[in-house]
């Protein structure tokens, strides 16, 4: 217990538990000013809820209108159309509830609405806005809602502090938070083995085993220390400044494919809380056994980092691998939590401490050890055999900065844990690729199969059409008889054409992609588009846009034709191309289309665009920022060598332009070189990738209204495309700029911040801050060097659409990113030019006192 207690201590004199406050006080803020912002716009976003019951029900009604002044209605259709009526009646009740804001009458009226549907069905009508799985699915939740007297609430954008809770759990309860805790915790065993009070330790009359224990159980008071932060502060917030009904028993979705069940808020929260405690438990547990043989934090992280978001990457891929006893896919956090449906949830928190079990019995049994990583050592040769050049201040002191950074080892092992990170990248990108163009596919064999049935069907349909109209005679009912006489001839004529149609589309797609002839694939596509379009729909077929925009529509018809037009091999996924204006009824939808329709290859230029559209870019930036330091703030501490420096003719402005020199020839140098090398690899292993592949491209409304402008326009925006070469130069122009304002703002912070750790907290907090205030900015956005952090986005002009503010571009991008990493160097040399002076004017005062 004394040794625990001695563990503690160390972790509250750090003072790194600030941090953690810090980060969940603004994550929780970020979640909670997200929803309060949404709060006016809850009614409509209700009313989208709502807007394709209505739409249906509305063609429905002029449906059965039509054929009663036709007189073409049967009593079964009659008895239709009186439950069409009702659920007229029930959404007009239902909008003006909406428009009152009455929510605490939305469960009832949906009730009405749910069952008007069901009785409409059981007539032998089809509502194909609500059916199958999401109509129970809305059954049910109706039902606790009910159960539970509860009022509707905005699922999205919620201010319960409940809901908030679970929003923000969603967030900082993952795989991401766990990355956080290990950058903060994750080095210290090894910091104590670098300064040499890990020898201290072993002197004293404490087993080893003992010592790693409690190490071990420091780092579970951390993740408990966080997850109670989460806990008070995400309902603390909510409660202060919104609703103060806590709602723990409102109901959240848990679903597996086609089965789903209904769980209470606080049975969501406790899972979350119980599935962090036990993967945080399993990383920290590897760490430990890392630092038994490792000597270097670097090391220890970088390696950990590697062995992650390999597995983790691979676990993703391979759906067979998603099972409790895989210890990377426990850190798929926010999926078990809400997909894990009954008590086989509790399986990987259990599998996951198992396994934490496991590492840390290996890390007690194996000696000791105080390996470096790829052979790094203790021993440095000298450079240049000894010899040494007097040259003039900065170039001095950037070859001194490079000698340290070279000698220290990490660009080295950073060097090579990024080239087995790219290899195990274009490997892992090729089976993604394989693996949607196998569920293409097979898709375009279940709908070959299924619109044969719809054929055969048909052709049976127009051959029973003599024997119904006898029927129809013998009973006397003229409707019938006129319906079987003229109608249905005529609509299942055109049904089978319509049918026939698509049939031998797809089959001709199928076709021409086994020949390789790509003009033909792309036709095949396009007419699958155009079909969505409702182009090819008949007056017994009705066409609704339902979730989709005329964006997607229009831009998914024109990417066929640009590929067409251009000639290049295709890239196989879905047919349409998601862009931001698509109003999917739940997030699930929202997801799986998405995922269907991402376009994912292992080519050169198409690994690149991979990189920069997910965030991968940052692996690479933040992994050489930490590499080239934390300007003077690496030389303080503990080991202050800043004072040797100090001691030597050499003004500390110039110690400061060498440090920033290095930084950027070195980081710079990394990232192009990391680029090319996977360009490189995946146009030896595969191909260089077509130039000319298009890449969808937001305009901003601004854009769209200005005098010639030669874009393509639909109902919610303009757009148009631009070259997958351009978005790769584009894409390494803006990462190199970002690197540049990094490493320029950590080493500012580095002047005034005494702790390389802090000056990296800072660095993120303040881009944190930037990013989220740049938002906010509007016509001004494009003055701020951290509305350009998101590459994707930048590129293909979704923050200047979301912002309609044309100057958020790649090339002013690049030139704000440039012109503050200038400035804020200036505003470093500066600092330290007043300080020398001032040292100089005291340095005078005590001689002239002496």
């Amino acid at each position: 217990m004394g040794l625990l207690k001695f563990e503690l201590k160390k972790i509250f004199r750090q003072k790194k538990l600030i941090w953690l406050l810090v980060v969940v006080l603004l994550g929780v803020g970020f979640v909670f000013n997200q929803n309060f912002s949404k709060k006016e716009a809850m009614k409509e976003r209700y009313s989208e809820v709502i807007r394709p019951y209505s739409e249906e029900v509305d063609g429905l009604y002029n449906f059965y209108k039509d054929g009663e002044l036709k007189d073409r209605l049967d009593e079964e259709m009659k008895q239709q159309q009186v439950h069409v009526i009702e659920m007229g009646t029930i959404i007009f009740r239902w909008k003006g509830i909406v428009h009152s804001e009455k929510w605490d009458e939305i469960p009832s009226i949906e009730q009405e609405f749910l069952k008007s549907v069901e009785a409409f069905e059981e007539v032998e009508g089809g509502f194909s806005s609500l059916y199958g799985l999401e109509r129970e699915k809305a059954i049910q939740k109706n039902e606790w809602l009910l159960a539970h007297d509860l009022p509707y609430v905005d699922d999205e954008f919620p201010l319960a502090p409940a809901l908030v809770l679970k929003q923000s759990t969603d967030i900082l309860l993952s795989a991401g938070a766990i990355v956080f805790l290990v950058l903060f915790f994750g080095n210290a065993l090894t910091a104590e083995k670098e300064q040499q009070t890990w020898l201290t330790l072993k002197t004293q009359p404490i087993p080893r085993r003992q010592r790693i224990l409690m190490k071990f159980a420091g780092k579970l008071f951390v993740i408990l220390v966080f997850i109670l932060l989460v806990a008070c502060i995400g309902l603390l917030i909510p409660y202060l400044f919104g609703e103060q009904a806590w709602r723990f028993d409102y109901p959240q979705l848990v679903q597996s494919g086609e089965v789903f069940s209904f769980i209470s808020t606080s049975a969501y929260l406790a899972r979350s809380f119980v599935l962090f405690f036990a993967a945080g438990a399993l990383v920290f547990s590897f760490i430990i056994l890392l630092s038994t043989q490792l000597k270097s934090s670097f090391s220890v992280l970088v390696l950990t980092g590697f062995v992650g978001s390999v597995g983790y990457s691979m676990t993703l891929m391979n759906e067979s691998l998603h099972v409790f006893w895989n210890p990377f896919y426990v850190l798929n956090i926010p999926e078990i939590v809400a997909e894990t449906v009954g008590g086989s949830f509790w399986v990987f928190p259990a599998g996951a401490i198992v396994w934490s079990v496991l590492i840390l019995a290996i890390a007690i049994a194996l000696p000791e050890g105080e390996r470096g990583l790829l052979g790094a050592s203790d021993v440095k040769k000298p450079f240049n055999n000894g010899k040494t050049l007097h040259v003039w201040g900065v170039r001095n002191s950037s070859l001194f900065e490079w000698r340290k950074v070279k000698r220290q080892g990490l660009l080295r092992q950073s060097a090579v844990v990024l080239v087995l990170f790219a290899m195990i990248g274009f490997f892992l990108l090729g089976q993604i690729s394989q693996k949607k163009e196998v569920e293409y596919f097979a898709g375009v064999d279940e709908s070959i199969a299924m619109y044969k049935n719809f054929m055969l069907d048909s052709e049976q349909r127009l051959a029973s059409i003599d024997e119904d109209l006898k029927e129809a005679e013998k009973s006397g009912d003229e409707a019938l008889i006129r319906y079987y006489k003229e109608d249905a001839p005529k609509q299942w004529q055109m049904m089978m054409a319509y049918y026939g149609d698509i049939l031998a589309n797809y089959e001709m797609g199928k076709q021409a992609y086994e020949k390789g002839d790509w003009q033909s694939f792309y036709r095949y596509q396009l007419f699958n588009n155009r079909e969505e379009n409702g182009e090819f729909h008949n007056e017994y077929i009705s066409w609704r846009i339902g979730p989709r925009s005329y964006v997607l529509l229009e831009a998914s018809k024109a990417e066929k034709e640009w590929l067409m037009k251009h000639n290049v091999q295709p890239i196989i996924s879905g047919d349409e191309i998601p862009t931001m204006y698509e109003s999917w009824p739940d997030k699930e939808m929202k997801k799986w289309h998405v995922e269907k329709n991402r376009k994912v290859d292992n080519s050169g230029l198409f690994s690149l665009h991979f990189y920069f559209d997910n965030y991968v870019y940052f692996i690479p930036v933040l992994l050489l920022l930490v590499v080239t330091g934390a300007g003077f703030a690496g030389e303080k501490g503990k080991r202050p060598t800043i004072q040797t420096l100090q001691t030597q003719p050499v003004m500390m402005r110039s110690i400061f332009f060498g440090k920033v020199i290095t930084g950027v020839l070195v980081g710079v140098s990394g990232l192009v070189g990391i680029f090319a090398f996977v360009l490189l690899v995946s146009t030896l292993f595969n191909r260089f990738g077509d130039w000319y592949y298009p890449i969808f491209h937001y305009n901003s409304k601004k854009v769209v209204e200005a005098e010639g402008y030669t874009g393509m326009r639909a109902l919610e925006g303009g757009f148009d495309f631009m070259p997958l070469g351009d978005y790769v130069l584009s894409g390494v122009a803006l990462t190199v700029c970002i690197f540049l304002f990094l490493i320029a703002l950590v080493h500012l912070l580095g002047i005034f911040i005494p702790r390389a750790f802090v000056v990296y907290g800072f660095a993120g907090l303040i881009c944190g801050f930037g990013y989220i205030l740049s938002d906010k900015l509007g016509d001004y956005a494009q003055f701020s060097p951290f509305t350009y952090l998101d590459i994707g986005r930048i590129i293909n002009g979704e923050v200047s659409t979301v912002l309609n503010n044309p100057g958020v571009s790649v090339l002013n991008g690049c030139l704000m990113l440039v012109g503050v990493s200038v400035l804020l160097v200036g505003v470093g040399y500066g600092v330290l030019h007043l300080r020398s002076r001032y040292r100089v004017r005291k340095k005078k005062e005590i001689l002239a006192t002496l």
